[in-house]
Formats: structure tokens, sequence, C-alpha cells
């Protein structure tokens, strides 16, 4: 077992976890093949629509084109070389108009930044390293432009317990007043937001972190009493919810995939895995929950343990969702480096690494469980830029994803109404466009197949 004897001020003490290179089992087969199946399950529902004249007519036998326009399931990513080339001035860039085209072509989510401050990555963007100069324009704009294209904006993150993530101004003062400029700070950015951002990472890595009260103290990892994370938990979610009671605010964390090699010991002396932190999540927000404070979903980064099986995934999913709040995958990447050692060069790294992707991908979508899956530096390693400008081909990585998110899970069907104007489907929750083919061009309307509740006959009229 590692002790990590002195702290490291960056807070990626994480990055020393040896990654996994799991041999595929009959094990796995058969979870991949479950997750196929609850897709076809879960993620699809049963529509039936009417369709009527402005007079309230059925349209009887009208030829008609159904297609989804945006999954009720949230897929997304961080927009951190977005976000610098905006601060970079070049937001309005070939690159820039680039990227987010790529980006908009997969996702219909966005994890959008707001640190307090960011070290040693200075190209983060950092809403106050300096007292008294917040700066919000870039993290409103990134906002915006998602918006604007039919994105969910996600805030993250709202606050960290964390040396590197507190700016060294706030930490001057005692922990009290800091927490009261952490608290201006979280009121000002939920309040601002308010209904525009509507999902936030309320709170960062807690479980491998020192409580602010003890931030001098911390030594990676940092083991808190359920407690005292409650403690101020409880708090910053008091905070964010009486600003914006109608968003959604997660805890987020990393380190819960993987085995025994990643054990170490903790500040308390304990020994701390992958295992020992899942239950500690599950206590707190038991703890939470018995406050009256639960947050609304649990965040799971997923970016620590290497390339994990299958069944270690799913395992993992049933073992958290016994928290009874929905999970999120907030931070996921599969590091070309974590490639199987028969791949020898880049591209035999590249084609392993979509192939990957695409299955952890499918077994998230699949697990019940799961409500969203956010990838972290997902453009970085799909799409392969060619120059400093704005030439660029996809990788495989963008490929495979695009085909599950735009092919394999899309739904896209023509039909006839019947005698009553009525016609039945089977399509993926979402928002949908109903056109109708019987004139010179089409006409449409939108409706959603809501993911949960009775189905109900949707009434459209054109």
């Amino acid at each position: 077992m590692r002790r990590m004897s002195t702290s490291h001020w960056w807070g990626e003490e994480w990055r020393s976890f040896p990654g996994e290179r799991p041999t595929e089992t009959p094990a796995d087969e058969d979870i991949v093949r479950r997750a196929w199946e609850n897709i076809e399950k879960y993620r699809k529902r049963n529509g039936a629509l009417r369709l009527m004249d402005v007079q309230g007519r059925p349209l009887a036998h009208v030829p008609v084109e159904i297609e989804l326009r945006r999954h009720a399931f949230l897929f997304g990513s961080e927009v951190w070389e977005w976000d610098a080339l905006i601060r970079d001035g070049r937001g309005e860039s070939d690159r820039a108009r680039a990227w987010t085209r790529r980006f908009t072509e997969i996702f219909n989510a966005s994890t959008n930044l707001c640190y307090w401050t960011e070290r040693p990555r200075n190209d983060a963007s950092k809403t106050e390293d300096r007292q008294g100069e917040p700066r919000l324009e870039n993290f409103a704009e990134t906002v915006e432009t998602c918006l604007a294209r039919g994105l969910t904006a996600k805030g993250h993150p709202l606050f960290w317990s964390i040396p590197k993530c507190i700016p060294d101004w706030a930490r001057r003062y005692d922990p009290a007043t800091m927490m009261k400029f952490a608290e201006v700070r979280v009121r000002g950015l939920v309040a601002r937001f308010r209904g525009r951002v509507r999902l936030w990472d309320a709170v960062n890595e807690p479980l491998w972190e020192a409580a602010p009260d003890h931030l001098a103290q911390r030594r990676w990892p940092h083991i808190e009493p359920i407690s005292a994370l409650a403690d101020y938990i409880a708090e910053v979610l008091r905070w964010c919810r009486e600003e914006d009671p109608e968003a959604l605010f997660l805890v987020n964390d990393y380190g819960l995939e993987g085995g025994d090699e990643m054990a170490r010991e903790g500040s308390d002396g304990s020994r701390v895995t992958p295992a020992t932190q899942r239950r500690r999540y599950l206590e707190l927000f038991a703890e939470l929950e018995r406050r009256g404070a639960a947050p609304d979903a649990m965040g799971l980064q997923s970016h620590t343990a290497g390339w994990i099986s299958p069944a270690a995934q799913w395992a993992v999913y049933d073992e958290l969702a016994e928290a009874g709040r929905p999970l999120h995958i907030t931070e996921f990447w599969a590091s070309l480096g974590d490639a199987p050692p028969a791949c020898t060069t880049i591209e035999e790294k590249r084609k392993a690494q979509a192939k990957y992707v695409a299955q952890y991908l499918t077994c998230a979508f699949g697990h019940p469980a799961v409500e969203a899956f956010f990838f972290w530096g997902f453009m970085k390693d799909a799409i392969l830029w060619l120059d400093s400008l704005s030439s660029h081909e996809p990788a495989p990585l963008y490929e495979a994803v695009r085909h599950l998110i735009g092919d394999e899970w899309h739904t896209h069907q023509r039909a006839e109404t019947d005698a009553e104007g009525r016609i039945s489907f089977r399509g993926f929750a979402g928002e949908y466009a109903v056109r109708r083919l019987d004139a010179a061009s089409p006409i449409g309307r939108i409706f959603h197949l809501e993911s949960n509740g009775p189905a109900a006959e949707i009434p459209v009229r054109f």
C-alpha cells in the first residue's frame, strides 16, 4: 500500500494511480449484451400521436416523417479548448468555429468551466483569481452559445475544497471568512445564471480532500469523517437551492473504479481503495439525505482506473445506485497510454481507444441508474488538428461516438396516419419533429417523448 507522505498543492495526486488493462471474459460479453437489451427497454418509449388540423379534425391517411432531434439523456463533454480560444480573443476564429461545429454534431450538453481559480493549469477558466476582480464573461459566452445551439449547459465547479482551486487571497483569511467569500461566489453564479444553467457540479471531489477547516493540514488522500463532509456540503447545497430551487446540483468524485492496486494510506491511517470510497460515498449521500440536503444526482468522474472491464463498470453502477439518486458520468476519458500492449502504433492505439470508449458508453447508456454521460478531454483525442488553424480530421474515437449517438441511438422513420389521424411508433426519449409529407414542402411540428411517466397520446395540430 502506497503512502503519500507530503501534500501536493496541485491536487492531482490521482495521476499516480496505475492503469488497468482488462482481458475480455464471457461475463463481459454478457454485460454488453445486457446493456444493448436495456437500451431498448429503458431508453426507448412507445409514442402515440394524433394529427389534427387547426379545427381539430383528424388528418387521415397523411404520410409523415418522425425524427428525434435531441435525446432526453445527456451526452456531453467539457469545453476547455474552446473556452481558452475565447479568452485568447479567438472565439470567432476558424479554429473555434470548426471546434464548435464538430462538438455540436455529436453532443446535446456541455460542461462549462467556472473555477474560482485553477492551478497550475494557467489556461484554465478562472473567475476570481485576483481579489475583487471577478471575470465571468467567458463563462457567460460559452453558456449562451451552447444554449443558442440547443445544448444543456452544465456549470463546473461551484465549490472545490482543495488548495489549488481556492485563490491565495481567500486562503489568507480564517476558514469561516474564506467560506463567506465562497458563499458570495456560489450564490452569485447560481443567481446570475438561474434559468440558463440548470445543472451544476456543486461540490467537487470531497471524498479525497480535506474539509475547508482542515485545508492547512491536507495530506492526500485526506480522509474526513462523513459528518465533517456533510457539514460543508449541506451548506453549499443550501446556498445553491436558495438561489435556484429548480436547478439540479451534483456532488462529483473520482477514484471509485478499480481494485486494490490503487490502495493508498489515508491521512487517518486507514487503507483507502475504490471499494472503501464507494462505501463512504453511499454513507455521505445517506447522511445528506438524513439532513434533508441530498444532492440531485451522484457524479462519477470515471477517469482514474485505466481501461476497466464491462463487468467491473456495471458492478460500480449497481453498487452506487443504492444511494437512490441518478448517476451522472461526469469526466470520462480513456487515455491512449492505457491501450493494450499489443497496440504498438498510434493508429492501433486510436482504434483500440475508439472500440473501448464505444463499449464503455454503451454500458453506461444501458444501465438504468445512469442519467447522463459527460466526457473530459474528448475533443483532444477525437479531432486531429493538422495545423494551427481549422484543418482537421476526425479520429476513430470521434466516428465511433458519432455513430452510436447519431446512428445506432437515433429514431427516424416514415409512416402514415390511420383514419382517425393516429400513428404509433417506438423511439428514444427526447425532443422530436413530426413532418407532414403531403404538401409541396414538409410542414413540421415539435413534440416530446418523455423518458418517464405513463405513455399518453400526444395531440399535434397543423
